[in-house]
């Protein structure tokens, strides 16, 4: 199993989930003294509605505007007047901020509020309970069960989907606690919204840092260290299953024990080498993300070409799964592998490239190999690519 490592770079802290000697995620959050609007829900006042681009600008009593997109106000919390198909200028709304502003654009939110923790998320809008795709069926029964016998007052109201993390579940009374403190939220928010002043802030989300973790499988990891004392003591409190480690070594820094440093020019650069000699050339635009598959230093050692460029791609194939995952990216990625003309190699790659996307967290497809021989991913952009926040002058 892996380790956590969070340190501090560059003024943020940076999340390295290793699985052996190399970086399996990378993800970045704010220090803990920074105030984050991120995950807040607010009451915000609807400043200007432009229908060319289908969306509208809030305020949450700062200085910077707040985008909605229309298509996250199918349902929606009105303040100052009955509710109707659609919101009007001068409207107060409850939102929620989904999105961080990024270079020229606005933070961005929606009305669909959603609340998510360890084991379970939870929606306003809508009723039930769903499972995700990744929990095996018996775990699935048993949660059922439980719940099923367990008096959770309130469920009823809102939309529950029981997370991947549950798997690993044996109390799952921690699953029943995390729902009622969804529903004492939401609950608060039904009960005030009509009554509260214009910004209010009706929830708080917990610390990115803690967020971040949440995130990750609990399967996938067996301790966190840090050697930041404030983010010990409160990961410590935090969280109870998996044991949290500060660590102290004036003669051997943590980055350098984890050559974090190292791992990190990598993955903000432009070349990456795989073990076999081959690397990947990734480039990100405006439109896409371009990641070009090199044989470089490889040698087939005599054998079949065939073979050899399966051999190259298949290596590539999981390290550009990894690269997806440690440097954030998200849209549309182009992958061009080396040529091969077999049919059957090119299903391999295909269905390798596919088992290997699958073990992200956020959601990605492989949609289908070219004419020409390109292959298409889809990646959700949930936050900001990790080159947004260490800008460093690297030699690609």
């Amino acid at each position: 199993m892996g380790k956590i490592i969070i340190t501090k770079q560059h003024n943020r802290l940076l999340l390295a989930l290793f699985d052996g000697n190399k970086p399996y995620l990378m993800r970045t959050a704010p220090l803990l003294d920074e105030e984050d609007i991120l995950g807040n829900i607010y009451l915000a006042k609807v400043k200007d509605i432009v229908r060319g681009i289908q969306g509208a600008f809030l305020s949450i009593g700062t200085k910077q505007a707040i985008y909605l997109p229309m298509d996250q106000c199918r349902q929606v919390l009105i303040a100052n007047r009955e509710p109707s198909k659609s919101i009007q200028q001068g409207d107060e709304i409850v939102i929620q901020v989904t999105g961080e502003a990024l270079k020229s654009k606005q933070p961005s939110s929606s009305a669909l509020l959603t609340l998510r923790g360890q084991f379970c998320v939870c929606n306003y809008f809508g009723h039930g309970l769903h499972y995700s795709k990744k929990l095996t069926h018996g775990k699935k029964e048993l949660i059922g069960s439980y719940l099923e016998n367990t008096i959770i007052e309130g469920r009823e109201k809102y939309h529950f989907t029981v997370r991947t993390n549950a798997e690993n579940l044996t109390d799952f009374s921690l699953l029943s606690q995390e729902m009622q403190s969804f529903i004492r939220v939401f609950d608060y928010i039904t009960d005030t919204y009509k009554y509260r002043t214009c910004y209010t802030c009706f929830y708080h989300r917990e610390t990115e840092i803690i967020n971040q973790i949440k995130n990750i499988s609990l399967k996938i990891y067996e301790e966190i260290v840090t050697d930041e004392r404030e983010v010990w003591e409160l990961l410590s409190e935090e969280f109870k299953d998996k044991p949290v480690r500060l660590y102290q070594d004036d003669m051997l820094s943590l980055a350098s024990l984890y050559s974090i440093n190292t791992h990190l020019q990598e993955a903000l650069g432009k070349r990456v080498w795989l073990a076999g000699g081959g690397y990947l050339v990734i480039e990100p635009t405006e439109a896409l993300v371009a990641i070009d598959v090199n044989s470089g230093r490889a040698q087939s050692n005599g054998k079949k070409s065939s073979d050899y460029y399966l051999k190259v791609n298949l290596e590539a194939a999981k390290e550009v799964a990894r690269q997806l995952r440690i440097r954030n990216y998200s849209g549309m990625i182009m992958v061009d592998f080396i040529n091969m003309d077999s049919a059957r190699d090119r299903q391999l790659l295909m269905d390798r490239l596919d088992a290997y996307l699958k073990e992200d967290n956020i959601k990605t497809n492989l949609i289908d190999m070219t004419a020409l021989g390109i292959v298409e991913i889809t990646r959700k952009k949930v936050s900001r690519p990790l080159s947004d926040f260490f800008k460093l002058h690297l030699n690609a």
